[in-house]
């Protein structure tokens, strides 16, 4: 005597995760990093404080494991140095008009 045959669940299938293609600024925290990967290199900007970083990558990375790195150059100190010169930069063309 077999039992009542029982109704199969449907299961539900989940979203594969997306890489997102905008990221948080670690210095003004708004989300407007954008990083292009090109032949082993990446440039990373944020739109509203202008900070930007470019360096070499392995050619499998892509933009989330570029943006990792990149956290670490800044927290490591090795992109503020590249903030100075843009701001020295910006304050010799501000003077330079004023005269």
């Amino acid at each position: 005597m077999g039992g009542r045959k029982k109704r199969r669940k449907l299961q539900l299938q989940r979203p594969k995760p997306k890489i997102p293609s905008v990221f948080e600024c670690p210095r003004c925290g708004k989300v407007t990093i954008s990083i292009t990967v090109k032949e082993g290199i990446a440039k990373v900007m944020c739109g509203n404080c202008k900070l930007e970083d470019q360096f070499d990558v392995p050619l499998v990375y892509d933009e989330a494991n570029a943006y990792g790195k990149f956290i670490d150059r800044y927290y490591e100190g090795k992109i503020e140095q590249n903030l100075k010169d843009t701001e020295e930069k910006a304050q010799d063309e501000i003077q330079g008009e004023g005269s």
